[in-house]
């Protein structure tokens, strides 16, 4: 049995773009994005919590923009995105005969999102960056999610919208692929006989 293991954002979740958002707040294009992410490394090695995390982009941006509305717009860039359906409807048919788990550079919010877009239900385990103390596309990252699973390099497919971290996986030697869409990620899971059946 192969282990499919599989990005989330980019791959099994989408998020629509942050410029209606930044709009409504009189928000310089990008600069959400931009803050966070800035931001993001403590709480996606789960050396923070995700609640400290984005209070920090809000006292950030609270600099420039005020309080108020920094804390508005955070709290409306912090939505859990929708899951893609191509993408889910693989995972359900890849699952009817191999183990499916997702590796996520994530925080410690991960688990409350996955419940609420029902995910949770759809995937045999879940892998966190916050959980390893270690993010992709870091080879340390692979090697510890792979201990965790149980799971030998040359017995998992991984896949990633992003391509770095696909040849991530493919230094520690996964079968990594990069996936930007769910077209792709069908090319990759039917090239490798993982939808057949």
């Amino acid at each position: 049995m192969t282990l499919v293991l599989l990005d989330l954002d980019g791959v099994l979740r989408a998020f629509g773009p942050d410029d209606p958002i930044e709009d409504a707040h009189g928000l310089p294009r990008g600069v959400l994005a931009r803050t966070a992410f800035a931001l993001a490394g403590p709480a996606i090695l789960g050396e923070v919590a995700d609640a400290r995390w984005r209070r920090e982009v809000v006292d950030a941006l609270a600099v420039d923009f005020g309080e108020a509305k920094a804390r508005s717009a955070v709290a409306a860039w912090s939505r859990v995105g929708e899951v893609v359906p191509e993408a889910l409807a693989l995972v359900r048919r890849v699952r009817a005969r191999h183990r499916v788990a997702l590796f996520s550079n994530a925080t410690d919010r991960l688990a409350a999102d996955l419940r609420v877009l029902g995910l949770d239900r759809e995937l045999d385990d879940v892998v966190t960056s916050a959980e390893l103390g270690a993010a992709k596309p870091g080879p340390e990252a692979f090697r510890k999610a792979l201990a965790r699973l149980g799971v030998p390099a040359a017995e998992t497919v991984f896949c990633d919208d992003r391509a770095d971290n696909a040849a991530g996986a493919v230094a520690v030697g996964i079968d990594g692929v990069h996936t930007p869409d769910a077209v792709a990620l069908h090319a990759a899971l039917h090239a490798r006989g993982l939808l057949d059946g």
